[in-house]
């Protein structure tokens, strides 16, 4: 039964890490998007600044990752100790289990990015924000737009 206990303790850990935010840089693709055309716009980029992409849905995340985190801590933590130090390990498993969940679920949500602004050479001033450190202010660049997404290539 402990090794049951166990194995569902670390299975709901792990499903934690499931929800981790894909890569956001101008070189991934999804395979809906390969070999689709895509307008190409030509510009140089004016400015950058550092931003995050969040999920929106954190703050239910985390509370699933305390749901989670804590009844892995509790199966855990009632692994050991007996009578009423049984009952403390199970308590002390399940809190710690919550915190540990919890901040794993907002930090899967959140993916360090930049937004970069670009110049088209149509005079157009766009903005697009995607995790791509190859990039840098005064870059000739192509702006390649499938009509759902915009990415910046070099």
């Amino acid at each position: 039964m402990k090794k049951i206990s166990i194995l569902m303790a670390t299975v709901a850990s792990l499903g934690l890490t499931a929800c981790a935010q894909p890569n956001m840089n101008s070189n991934v693709y999804t395979p809906s998007a390969a070999m689709r055309a895509q307008q190409v716009n030509m510009g140089t980029i004016i400015a950058v600044r550092q931003v995050e992409i969040r999920n929106i849905q954190g703050n239910s995340d985390a509370m699933l990752g305390a749901l989670a985190g804590g009844a892995a801590g509790a199966l855990i933590g009632d692994q050991f100790g007996k009578g009423r130090g049984n009952t403390l390990m199970t308590g002390i498993g399940a809190v710690a289990g919550a915190a540990a969940g919890s901040n794993v679920a907002q930090n899967v949500n959140r993916m360090p990015a930049q937004e970069w602004t670009v110049r088209l050479n149509t005079g157009q001033t766009i903005a697009v924000v995607q995790n791509d450190t190859h990039l840098f202010v005064g870059q000739n660049v192509r702006v390649v737009n499938d009509g759902r997404q915009t990415r910046i290539v070099y």
